[in-house]
């Protein structure tokens, strides 16, 4: 009983997550894919043109297990942990960003730190999603960011399938050429859009 009311605080997500489940068990499962097609990638040794960065993969398999833990035991996760959890993964992210620009401004390429960047952006965007925001009203006022978020998700998960079968600009500047074979990089970054999209709207959808 106590663990249920707790999630209440959750910013409606666990309620909304539950209620809709026709959607919740599909993200689920495309889920289960990206974290065994990233964690395929981190294990499996390939040729140096298609080589592994291992910190923006490794970026990715947390956010894909934090977003499946969310999503498969949403009344049972603890609020307060969840904060802490996407807290920490927020930090590490931007601390490894911060490590790969300043290695970019030295000279080295850029290679990871756009995904890295996007890790960042989306850790901190679920960490707004399950922050709470105490009363009725400040959650009504956090709504509005929460949406746009959802949205540019949303928007960016359409403009990187837009890029199969030819490798446009954008394809470019998400996943630089070189870094991952097209199926195994495009696939957990349009789950990744698509999770955190569901998640910020279910934040504002109880």
């Amino acid at each position: 009983m106590v663990a249920r009311v707790s999630t209440r605080k959750w910013w409606g997500v666990a309620d909304f997550v539950e209620q809709y489940a026709f959607v919740r068990w599909p993200v689920v499962a495309a889920f289960v894919l990206a974290s065994l097609i990233v964690a395929a990638r981190l294990t499996r040794r390939v040729p140096s043109a298609h080589r592994i960065d291992i910190a923006s993969d490794s970026a990715h398999l947390l956010m894909c297990l934090v977003m499946l833990a969310m999503l498969v035991f949403p009344a049972a996760a603890d609020p307060h942990a969840m904060r802490g959890l996407l807290t920490a993964l927020t930090v590490a992210f931007a601390i490894l960003l911060a490590e790969r620009i300043a290695q970019w401004r030295a000279g080295a390429g850029p290679d990871g730190m756009r995904a890295l960047g996007y890790h960042t952006v989306a850790a901190a965007a679920m960490l707004y999603a399950m922050a709470g925001h105490g009363t009725e009203h400040a959650m009504a006022g956090a709504g509005s960011p929460a949406v746009a978020l959802a949205v540019l998700f949303g928007l960016d998960a359409l403009l990187v399938l837009g890029t199969v079968g030819h490798r446009s600009r954008w394809h470019h500047f998400v996943h630089p050429a070189g870094t991952h074979p097209l199926t195994s990089a495009l696939v957990p970054h349009v789950v990744m859009d698509i999770g955190t999209a569901f998640m910020l709207v279910a934040a504002i959808g109880r």
